[in-house]
């Protein structure tokens, strides 16, 4: 098993521990052509993250920047997680972005 997809289980494990009602949705790594944009899209009280995960020798591919600051423009969150992050202290962040309070201005 691939240094990154150790750290897409342990935050699977985690992340319904943290907000049982949050979606989840590792998107498949493609076989044959096409590139995937990031490895998983994440919903945690309505806002929605764009989330990939790093082995310590990788890096962010141009692509890859690029969609995820186009999610950004499109309104969502982009989270990268590198290999020796703390996961508890990455879910919190999460967390703190999905419930953080509201001004009251619509």
């Amino acid at each position: 098993m691939s240094n990154e997809r150790k750290l897409y289980q342990k935050f699977k494990d985690k992340i319904h521990k943290a907000d049982s009602k949050c979606f989840w949705y590792k998107i498949p790594d493609f076989s044959i052509g096409g590139k995937r944009p990031f490895d998983g899209f994440l919903l945690m009280n309505g806002v929605p993250f764009a989330i990939e995960f790093k082995s310590k020798e990788g890096s962010l591919t141009y692509y890859q920047a690029y969609q995820l600051t186009s999610f950004i423009n499109a309104g969502g969150e982009s989270m990268v997680f590198s290999d020796g992050e703390n996961m508890d202290e990455f879910i919190e962040k999460i967390k703190k972005i999905a419930y953080k309070p509201t001004d009251g201005i619509n």
